[in-house]
């Protein structure tokens, strides 16, 4: 019996050690967060370096926000679309819960490190939320280049600021000589029925990101790489007062003005779609 432990034990001390993943993210110091019951009187957000405070948020907001709008903790959360990632898991009906949050770091922080990566660890600490993504076939829209080919702009090379933004007021501002930022996705702009949505120096997989058509997520297919100035007008078809019903269905319009002003065509199909999954959440303590 002693020989064969002696020769397990030796077995054991032949395999390879595989060091642990360190956490680098950085985290808050002290941080209250109590559930909101409804009745709490309207507030926003307020920060400064190293202090956050979050006056009744939606609990899959926060989880939004944290592992997909602010994951890396950077200003990158500029140059993303505003489609959210669907959350799977909630127990107990916690998809409806809302808490304030009013935390404190170690060091003056970003506020897209602390609605980040911090968040992140604080859910994990204070939630005990596990999570994971799985990537899942999902209807969606397919973009390619049309039959007649593309009608794209490539950007000039000194048509936008390359220059990275390091937070949201210097993305959106315009810099010295009159350029605005490249790269930056800005919502249409709507006037009545009719949209109208300029971007500058972006790729075509971004664009398509800005979109969702029926529900559905759109794909670059195209194959187009670099970057471009895109302009694209088009009309979101409402019911008519006389007639009861739409001139065609909603965002159809839009798929036709794809096609005829960028050359680029918007058809059904399977992609793939990225899912946020809870495996584990609970009430936190408060304090």
């Amino acid at each position: 019996m002693r020989n064969r432990l002696t020769v397990v034990l030796a077995l054991l001390a032949g395999l390879p050690v595989f060091p642990q993943a360190v956490d680098t993210r950085p985290s808050f110091a002290v941080a209250a967060i109590k559930q909101c019951n409804g009745t709490e009187p309207r507030a926003v957000l307020n920060g400064s370096p190293g202090r956050l405070s979050m006056p009744c948020w939606g609990l899959s907001r926060l989880i939004q926000e944290a592992y997909q709008t602010f994951a890396d903790g950077t200003a990158n959360f500029m140059y993303q679309p505003a489609r959210p990632t669907p959350i799977e898991g909630f127990p107990n009906q916690m998809s409806s819960y809302s808490y304030s949050i009013d935390a404190k770091a170690q060091s003056p922080q970003s506020m897209a490190m602390m609605r980040g990566p911090m968040m992140q660890k604080l859910l994990e600490e204070r939630f005990l939320m596990r999570v994971h993504r799985e990537t899942r076939e999902v209807p969606v829209y397919i973009m390619t280049v049309a039959r007649d080919g593309s009608k794209l702009q490539t950007t000039a090379e000194d048509g936008c600021d390359h220059a990275p933004a390091t937070d949201f007021i210097q993305a959106l501002a315009v810099t010295p000589g009159g350029k605005p930022r490249c790269g930056v996705l800005t919502p249409p702009i709507r006037n009545g029925t009719h949209f109208v949505l300029d971007e500058r120096g972006v790729s075509v997989e971004a664009f398509a990101k800005l979109f969702q058509i029926g529900g559905l997520p759109v794909i670059d297919r195209t194959g187009l790489i670099g970057t471009f100035d895109i302009h694209l007008e088009w009309e979101f078809e409402t019911v008519s007062p006389d007639s009861g019903v739409a001139s065609e269905p909603p965002d159809t319009s839009i798929i036709s003005s794809v096609r005829k002003q960028l050359g680029l065509q918007l058809s059904l199909g399977k992609g793939p779609g990225e899912v946020i999954v809870i495996d584990h959440l609970e009430r936190p303590s408060e304090n």
